[in-house]
């Protein structure tokens, strides 16, 4: 497939020019990511120690060694108690959607897209209207909104920059939304892609080393070539920790979602520019915003899985 070839209009929009609700949630969304990460990490590192200890107890009988096993035990469990009361997991996916949610209705907002086509008599308050129900549906999911006053809600979150493209031409509106939505998106998954199959592959070739070397554990001991220490049962922890922070990543699934994602819009971007007219201009915008959702990207891993 060729693909099509997509002037490159002087007017560039990027995460600044999008409603400030945005940007902050998209923060937020990567702070709490990040802490939920590092908090599974930490909880089976801590695990595969506290395995380690009560291996070396039985080699050694020594009391403190035995003390370090019982404390990094308990350790383990408080970090579950900590991991569940701090629902960064929660809290990172909230405000996931908060930003989907702002950022695909800009974005429809700009383009005539969707609902939000060339014949609405007021785009401002209807983007004012779909994104504070949207949010109120996300406020009973648990988000919190930090908005503060009436000037950030509503009609406080369109932009300058976000008036000033819909106000352009047809033809400079859809210049600028293939270039700078559709093909900065379908880059994005790309990229994902790739990096999710590169830590996909390193993982699963490392889990597989540390099944084979339990294998190999399990049959020396078996022949009395190991004495006591239970290896096997070691390196098979290890092995199941790793499967494990493969399944909180989800590499596998997400290659799949994002390789298909980006070929899907690769696709439509082509279609885009070159057989949509302006007549189904805004249908073509919301099928190609539906292709980014949350929802969307959800239903390929479930799949993918």
């Amino acid at each position: 497939m060729t693909a099509a070839t997509t002037p490159a209009p002087s007017f560039v929009l990027s995460d600044r020019d999008l409603p400030p609700l945005f940007r902050l949630s998209d923060q937020g969304a990567l702070r709490h990511q990040s802490d939920s990460f590092k908090g599974v990490r930490t909880h089976l590192l801590v695990l595969l120690l506290a395995t380690t200890a009560a291996m070396l107890v039985e080699q050694a009988s020594g009391r403190l060694m035995a003390v370090c096993a019982a404390a990094l035990y308990g350790l383990t469990i408080l970090l579950g108690l900590r991991t569940a009361r701090r629902r960064s997991r929660a809290h990172w996916q909230a405000h996931r959607a908060v930003a989907e949610v702002v950022k695909t209705l800009a974005w429809q907002y700009m383009a005539h897209g969707g609902p939000f086509h060339s014949r609405v008599a007021d785009p401002d308050a209807m983007f004012a209207e779909r994104l504070e129900e949207r949010l109120r549906e996300l406020r009973k999911c648990g988000w919190e909104d930090s908005r503060r006053g009436i000037g950030e809600r509503g009609l406080g979150q369109i932009t300058p920059r976000m008036r000033a493209v819909r106000a352009k031409s047809y033809a400079a509106r859809r210049d600028i939304y293939l270039r700078d939505r559709l093909l900065e998106q379908a880059l994005w998954y790309k990229n994902r892609a790739s990096r999710a199959h590169r830590s996909a592959a390193r993982w699963s070739a490392l889990t597989a080393v540390l099944t084979l070397l339990a294998l190999a554990a399990a049959m020396l001991r078996t022949a009395g070539m190991l004495g006591g220490a239970d290896l096997a049962g070691l390196l098979s922890a290890a092995a199941a920790a790793g499967v494990a922070w493969q399944e909180v990543r989800r590499h596998g699934p997400l290659t799949h979602a994002h390789s298909l994602i980006e070929q899907d819009l690769e696709t439509t971007r082509i279609a885009m520019s070159t057989t949509v007219t302006e007549a189904g201009w805004a249908e073509a915008v919301g099928e190609a915003e539906r292709l980014m959702s949350p929802a969307h990207t959800e239903w390929l891993v479930r799949f993918g899985g």
